[in-house]
């Protein structure tokens, strides 16, 4: 392809470059086990002189209300489904937005709670405990569900410090708030997007009220680099939306508040923590050896 060829050798290049200042961050996820944890808001200790800090998140009741629909899957992943939703249908490896309630199926033991902290959580399915990305796939946005999931398909013989001995089995209260999604407007035919990549794209980006806030066009593509978009330093969130691509497809991309975290270290002017839409045409790529070759 002739616009690729124009772009991939000028465009690329600065996209590698830019990679590697900020190689020190690249390919640092850390394993499931860290991915559940979260640790809680910091108290102010300064003197009662001081201006009062803002007040912490309050916390929201924990659902519960009759199961509507119940299904076991292999390795005796239970799944009840409190409420349907009716937004975006989550597929296996999305990265989604939710509150979730943790706690030991054997005492209630709540060893984890973004309901009690009043915050969702972004994740990758890619990165958490096989209960969760077994679990969690076919919810949609609005949805809550409750998983009963087996040491095996949690922590497992290791656990996850004191509050997850070996070999429990937990119970999670997940509620869905919002989740990356993508549509192919148009397959490409050309190479295809891996899991670690230098993009060059052409794009129009808007906010959800349809105003543009960014533009890329083919005299001034767009060059995406690893870890752009990475959320919590735990998973590049462009990585997700842009894998399967192919050079000369178009894609729409919704990039919800609670994901929206662009590198505040690259200049860009697309706005963090809200909602973007982003449609997209891949004009050049080039695949980056995956970790451990």
């Amino acid at each position: 392809m002739k616009t690729a060829d124009r772009f991939s050798a000028r465009s690329l290049l600065a996209g590698i470059a830019a990679t590697l200042v900020i190689a020190g961050a690249a390919f640092s996820l850390p394993s499931a086990n860290a991915q559940q944890g979260q640790t809680a808001p910091k108290q102010t200790t300064e003197a009662t002189t001081t201006p009062p800090a803002e007040p912490a998140s309050k916390g929201i009741p924990v659902p519960d209300m009759p199961v509507v629909k119940t299904e076991t899957l292999e390795g005796g992943l239970i799944v009840e489904d409190l409420k349907i939703g009716d937004g975006y249908e989550i597929k296996a490896g999305d990265a989604v937005v939710a509150f979730y309630h943790g706690t030991r199926k054997s005492d209630g033991h709540v060893f984890d709670s973004a309901f009690n902290r009043g915050e969702p959580l972004g994740f990758s399915l890619n990165g958490v405990i096989q209960g969760w990305s077994k679990g969690v796939p076919g919810m949609k946005v609005g949805g809550i569900r409750r998983l009963t999931i087996p040491s095996a398909l949690g922590y497992g013989a290791t656990g996850s410090g004191p509050d997850i001995p070996a070999n429990t089995d937990l119970v999670f209260v997940i509620q869905i708030v919002d989740a990356l999604h993508v549509e192919d407007v148009h397959p490409g035919t050309g190479a295809e997007v891996g899991d670690s990549f230098v993009a060059v794209t052409t794009h129009t980006t808007t906010d959800k009220d349809g105003k543009e806030v960014e533009k890329a066009d083919a005299a001034n593509p767009c060059v995406w680099i690893p870890n752009e978009y990475m959320v919590q330093r735990r998973f590049d969130l462009m990585a997700i939306a842009m894998k399967g691509m192919k050079i000369g497809g178009t894609r729409k991309v919704h990039l919800p508040a609670g994901l929206n975290q662009p590198n505040p270290g690259l200049s860009s002017t697309r706005p963090g923590n809200i909602d973007l839409n982003i449609e997209l045409t891949l004009v050049a790529l080039r695949n980056l050896p995956s970790r451990g070759r």
